[in-house]
Protein backbone atom coordinates (compact mmCIF):
# COMPACT_ATOMS: atom_id res chain seq x y z
CA UNK A 1 0.00 0.00 0.00
CA UNK A 2 1.46 3.55 -0.68
CA UNK A 3 0.69 6.18 1.43
CA UNK A 4 -1.70 8.60 -0.92
CA UNK A 5 -0.63 11.68 0.84
CA UNK A 6 3.04 10.98 0.67
CA UNK A 7 4.15 13.15 -2.32
CA UNK A 8 1.62 16.57 -0.91
CA UNK A 9 3.53 16.10 2.97
CA UNK A 10 6.91 15.91 1.25
CA UNK A 11 6.57 19.35 -1.22
CA UNK A 12 4.58 20.83 2.26
CA UNK A 13 7.64 19.93 4.32
CA UNK A 14 9.62 21.80 1.97
CA UNK A 15 12.49 23.10 3.44
CA UNK A 16 12.17 21.66 6.85
CA UNK A 17 13.47 18.41 5.38
CA UNK A 18 16.70 17.76 7.43
CA UNK A 19 17.85 13.95 6.57
CA UNK A 20 16.55 11.36 4.15
CA UNK A 21 17.26 8.07 5.19
CA UNK A 22 16.41 5.21 2.62
CA UNK A 23 16.10 1.51 2.95
CA UNK A 24 13.86 -1.00 1.36
CA UNK A 25 10.58 -2.83 3.03
CA UNK A 26 10.89 -6.50 2.24
CA UNK A 27 7.62 -8.44 1.49
CA UNK A 28 6.97 -10.42 3.46
CA UNK A 29 8.56 -9.27 6.07
CA UNK A 30 9.66 -11.21 9.17
CA UNK A 31 10.48 -7.96 11.61
CA UNK A 32 8.55 -4.54 11.50
CA UNK A 33 12.20 -2.84 12.94
CA UNK A 34 14.94 -5.17 12.21
CA UNK A 35 14.00 -6.93 8.93
CA UNK A 36 14.63 -4.05 6.54
CA UNK A 37 15.72 -4.60 3.27
CA UNK A 38 18.95 -3.42 1.04
CA UNK A 39 18.14 -0.89 -2.02
CA UNK A 40 16.77 -2.75 -4.74
CA UNK A 41 15.84 -5.62 -2.76
CA UNK A 42 12.31 -4.65 -1.46
CA UNK A 43 8.94 -3.03 -2.69
CA UNK A 44 9.55 0.96 -1.97
CA UNK A 45 10.06 3.25 -5.12
CA UNK A 46 12.88 4.85 -4.16
CA UNK A 47 13.89 6.91 -7.44
CA UNK A 48 10.29 8.33 -7.13
CA UNK A 49 10.51 9.66 -3.16
CA UNK A 50 14.23 11.05 -3.80
CA UNK A 51 12.96 13.05 -7.06
CA UNK A 52 10.19 13.90 -4.50
CA UNK A 53 12.37 14.86 -1.73
CA UNK A 54 14.87 16.58 -3.92
CA UNK A 55 11.98 18.00 -5.41
CA UNK A 56 10.60 19.54 -2.06
CA UNK A 57 14.30 21.42 -2.24
CA UNK A 58 16.15 19.17 0.25
CA UNK A 59 19.68 18.04 -1.56
CA UNK A 60 21.98 17.11 1.85
CA UNK A 61 23.34 13.82 2.81
CA UNK A 62 21.02 10.72 1.58
CA UNK A 63 21.90 8.26 4.14
CA UNK A 64 21.23 4.60 4.02
CA UNK A 65 19.66 2.92 7.13
CA UNK A 66 19.95 -1.07 6.94
CA UNK A 67 18.33 -2.50 10.21
CA UNK A 68 18.68 -6.13 9.20
CA UNK A 69 19.60 -8.21 12.45
CA UNK A 70 19.29 -11.47 10.61
CA UNK A 71 20.98 -10.74 6.66
CA UNK A 72 23.25 -7.24 6.49
CA UNK A 73 24.09 -7.15 9.93
CA UNK A 74 25.64 -10.92 9.46
CA UNK A 75 27.70 -9.82 6.46
CA UNK A 76 31.40 -8.39 6.17
CA UNK A 77 31.37 -4.65 6.68
CA UNK A 78 33.36 -4.10 3.52
CA UNK A 79 30.65 -6.24 1.34
CA UNK A 80 27.68 -4.68 2.92
CA UNK A 81 29.36 -0.95 2.05
CA UNK A 82 30.60 -1.86 -1.43
CA UNK A 83 26.54 -2.86 -1.94
CA UNK A 84 24.93 0.55 -0.60
CA UNK A 85 27.43 2.21 -2.79
CA UNK A 86 26.13 0.14 -5.90
CA UNK A 87 22.82 -0.19 -5.16
CA UNK A 88 22.47 3.50 -3.98
CA UNK A 89 23.86 4.71 -7.46
CA UNK A 90 21.92 2.03 -9.78
CA UNK A 91 18.80 1.42 -7.80
CA UNK A 92 18.13 4.81 -6.25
Amino acid sequence: MVDPYLERDIARAGSRIIAHHICDWLVPTKDLVLDRGMMGDGVIDLPRIRRMVEGAGFHGHQEVEIFSAENWWKRPGDEVLKTCVERYNTVC
